[in-house]
């Protein structure tokens, strides 16, 4: 039997969330009072959700509780988006820092990489190649770079700090997969705990 259903479009999006809001404790998201993600730590980040699309009322709650919201903000899901929602601080306040993953480009069978820089009190970051080249130079807070095209395989990056000498951070035996699109972010504190360390993933979206 053939069903209406079966010939309608898939209109949902993809979601994925990553604590990445130093000093928040351990949270539990909602979406329209739908768990979304229960017991988020810092640093860690879901799988990617398939939604409906349409705006959703985020509220962030501290893990366990579901009285007085940490945050309440809005989102809204597009048909075919594939999306990741981070909780940043802004002057020192919770805030939703939301953004697209993978893009329509042609992949040729290379790997993609972006940088992003989620942690608050560093400098401009940069990151480069093995052999001294720079792949993304003086990413400030909460800046993204577009996904530059690389030979896939394992890579040893450099990450550096403007200003701050002492930061040379090898980031070791990351494996970027054919055909994959990958993020690189930075998360947590230059001079503090949690101390400055990397997120690799895949954006490629629901599998």
């Amino acid at each position: 039997m053939f069903l209406l259903r079966d010939a309608l479009p898939n209109l949902n999006g993809n979601l994925r969330l990553l604590h990445a809001a130093v000093g928040v404790d351990t949270v539990d998201i909602y979406g329209n009072g739908i768990l979304l993600a229960s017991n988020l730590n810092f640093g860690n980040i879901t799988p990617y959700k398939e939604l409906a699309s349409g705006k959703y009322e985020i509220q962030i709650y501290k893990a366990g509780t579901y009285d007085t919201p940490l945050l309440t903000d809005n989102l809204e899901i597009i048909p075919l988006s594939i999306i990741t929602v981070s909780t940043v601080l802004l002057k020192n306040a919770l805030a939703l820092f939301t953004l697209k993953d993978s893009t329509t480009a042609n992949l040729g069978g290379l790997a993609f990489l972006r940088f992003i820089n989620l942690s608050a009190n560093s400098p401009l970051l940069s990151l480069y190649l093995p052999n001294g080249n720079a792949l993304f130079e003086g990413v400030e807070y909460l800046e993204t770079t577009g996904y530059y095209p690389l030979s896939a395989g394992i890579y040893d990056f450099l990450l550096t700090a403007t200003g701050a000498p002492v930061l040379k951070d090898i980031i070791p035996n990351i494996n970027l997969n054919e055909s994959t699109f990958h993020s690189i972010f930075i998360i947590g504190s230059l001079n503090s705990e949690p101390r400055l360390s990397y997120l690799l993933t895949d954006d490629n979206g629901k599998k």
